[in-house]
């Protein structure tokens, strides 16, 4: 369901319950039930759908309960310091909510990305081609990251080639920026700070003795690349894969 259609039901719920309680409760006592409506609406919507909820919450509240009732007309102007508050409130409410979601994604991110880095570097030392080690760290950026994997090595003449493939040609849509990524020894494209709008992201592999090549990840979720934590331990991960790449080298 959308989440505005949603936010618009919640509220209609709250002043329906309103209503049917109002010779039971005061004006502002459905004004905290309009605002815990708010509450669960931010608790899993974005913020814009939050705030919506909002702005939709203070409306509902005036056309139904203020007097005189059912216009947008406000007799008593305190009201109209009880809806700067009601709004306030719960805008603060929908960017707390907001704030709490995204540090528990985070740490969600973080726990699995640092679990999936231990056993890929088990199985790094036991890696002694370059085929395996690509294998290998294919397997775990896809089941740490939701991406496709593709491992650039530098050629004899500086080309980037994938190992036992072609070198990457003039009709390679994203020659220019991997390219870009190793030459500068700097990660770039989608969620990095340079070119973060490309469709890709580049993470140039660099060993003990200089730069072997990128990192090349198409993700099957855009978004998640533009989380820093994300960033960082997918650079972390690059840094694991170009130290196991130099020592299957040799």
């Amino acid at each position: 369901m959308n989440g505005y259609v949603r936010a618009a039901l919640v509220m209609g719920a709250c002043t329906a319950a309103g209503t049917l309680l109002l010779d039971r409760l005061s004006v502002t006592d459905i004004a905290m039930l309009h605002l815990l409506g708010v509450g669960l609406v931010a608790s899993r919507a974005t913020r814009r759908q939050a705030a919506f909820a909002a702005v939709l919450s203070v409306a509902l509240f005036d056309f139904f309960f203020v007097p005189p009732r059912f216009t947008f007309t406000v007799s008593d102007l305190h009201y109209v310091v009880t809806f700067g508050v009601m709004l306030v409130t719960a805008l603060v409410i929908s960017w707390l909510a907001e704030r709490v979601r995204d540090e528990a994604a985070a740490a969600r991110i973080r726990e699995r990305g640092t679990a999936a880095l231990a056993p890929m570097s088990g199985e790094l030392l036991d890696a002694t081609t370059v085929g395996e080690v690509v294998a290998v760290v294919g397997r775990h950026v896809r089941a740490a990251f939701g991406a496709d994997v593709r491992v650039l090595l530098r050629e004899p003449g500086g080309r980037l080639a994938a190992p036992g493939g072609a070198a990457l040609g003039a009709e390679d849509a994203d020659r220019e920026l991997a390219e870009w990524a190793f030459d500068r020894w700097e990660a770039a494209g989608l969620g990095m700070t340079n070119f973060p709008d490309a469709r890709k992201t580049y993470l140039p592999l660099v060993g003990t003795h200089g730069r072997l090549g990128v990192l090349e990840l198409r993700p099957d979720e855009p978004d998640r690349f533009r989380e820093p934590e994300v960033r960082w331990l997918l650079q972390t991960f690059a840094g694991q894969a170009a130290l196991a790449l130099e020592r299957a080298a040799g």
